[in-house]
């Protein structure tokens, strides 16, 4: 029979394990050798709205806020450039964040 301490065990075995992929996919996502493309336009459409997506993710609950600036390296034609993406937040009821503007542009690095 399984002890309660046992299942408990388990499941922060689970939770762990489940972190550590969470960390290695964004690491994986972010390492600018998986972000080629083919046109800086197109790294443009596609880094502006998933930078976008992290600042809002970042401010999901009570009192989260996400950071002011995120950053993606990508390569295009074998030249290394970094999107970048300054976020402006707001907030409503005091308490839930939201990201009221955000500025988004490319530098070659």
């Amino acid at each position: 029979m399984t002890t309660r301490e046992e299942l408990l065990a388990r499941i922060d075995e689970a939770q762990q394990a489940l972190t550590d992929a969470q960390q290695a996919l964004y690491q994986f996502d972010t390492d600018p050798q998986n972000n080629v493309f083919e046109s800086v336009e197109q790294a443009s459409e596609v880094l502006e709205d998933r930078l976008l997506n992290e600042a809002h993710d970042d401010c999901e609950g009570s009192y989260n806020v996400g950071a002011d600036e995120y950053r993606q390296e990508f390569i295009v034609d074998e030249k290394r450039y970094v999107a970048i993406l300054e976020v402006e937040y707001n907030r409503h009821d005091k308490t839930y964040y939201y990201v009221d503007g955000s500025d988004f542009r490319v530098e070659e690095l």
